[in-house]
């Protein structure tokens, strides 16, 4: 695209407040949250224990799920998240439920409006593949967690990441460029903070009401096993879980999601804790 960073950042909010507007899943408020959906939905390993009292950060997790997850669960929660139109529905389902939850909105890679040491837990789902480089985002989360917090950090995993067209379920896609025949070929090079490019550069979705939408799709970037895990523990964030999904079906149709899950897992999901 040839974007700076600055252009680059505002892109971003610009496709997730569109991608807000046309009602995409992770945009849609869960008004109906059970403890049982809460619990698999922020803890599913069970690794937090006892979130009541607990102070935790949504990064970059707008939308009204799991800062909603957390409060019903007893958390103090802060939702941060670049896009307005993403923090206005965290807003609409705190008052749903009649929780006391703080929006913030803002780049994940400047926390400043956080001081030190300030919450238990970070919880950050799908977007560190939405930045250039994982840095300064890193560097933030330690700062603003306690001694002994965790941090639960999804990411795309970068050996598939490019082993398919992206951007190509849900669109005109021919099952031939995806599978040949014994597997789905990696398309592109394993490079840090690589842009990865898309057959289609949309994301076809169907909103609340059955409509069929099509948005501009946000800039990905590639980031290597060695820069996401090295990149924790040198600011001294110990790996206490690592898993990966979702599960797929090898009898599923040839070429269809379910398919190609079950021959490369496309999410990480990686829990550390600052040391004491």
């Amino acid at each position: 695209m040839g974007m700076s960073d600055g252009e680059m950042t505002e892109y971003s909010k610009r496709q997730w407040d569109a991608l807000a507007d046309a009602g995409v899943v992770c945009s849609r408020p869960i008004l109906d949250m059970t403890r049982e959906r809460a619990c698999a939905m922020v803890d599913d390993q069970g690794l937090l224990g006892d979130i009541q009292g607990l102070k935790a950060l949504c990064l970059a997790q707008g939308g009204g799920q799991q800062s909603v997850a957390f409060a019903l669960l007893g958390a103090d929660v802060t939702v941060f998240d670049q896009s307005e139109k993403q923090l206005a529905r965290d807003r609409e389902a705190a008052a749903h439920y009649g929780f006391e939850i703080r929006a913030v909105q803002g780049d994940i890679r400047d926390l400043s409006v956080f001081g030190n040491e300030e919450f238990d837990v970070v919880s950050q789902g799908y977007s560190i593949n939405y930045i250039p480089e994982v840095a300064g985002a890193f560097d933030e989360v330690t700062r603003v967690l306690r001694p002994g917090g965790k941090y639960a950090l999804d990411c795309h995993n970068p050996f598939v990441h490019g082993s398919w067209i992206d951007g190509c379920w849900g669109s005109k896609w021919r099952k031939e460029d995806l599978w040949r025949g014994h597997g789905y070929p990696i398309r592109l090079p394993y490079v840090e903070g690589a842009r990865i490019t898309t057959c289609d550069p949309y994301w076809h979705f169907t909103d609340a009401d059955g409509n069929e939408k099509r948005v501009s799709s946000p800039q990905e970037f590639r980031h290597l096993l060695s820069t996401i895990l090295n990149g924790l523990i040198q600011r001294g964030l110990m790996i206490v879980g690592f898993f990966d999904g979702p599960e797929g079906s090898p009898e599923a149709e040839v070429g269809s999601w379910d398919h190609y899950v079950s021959f490369a897992s496309p999410w990480l999901t990686i829990w550390s804790q600052k040391k004491e």
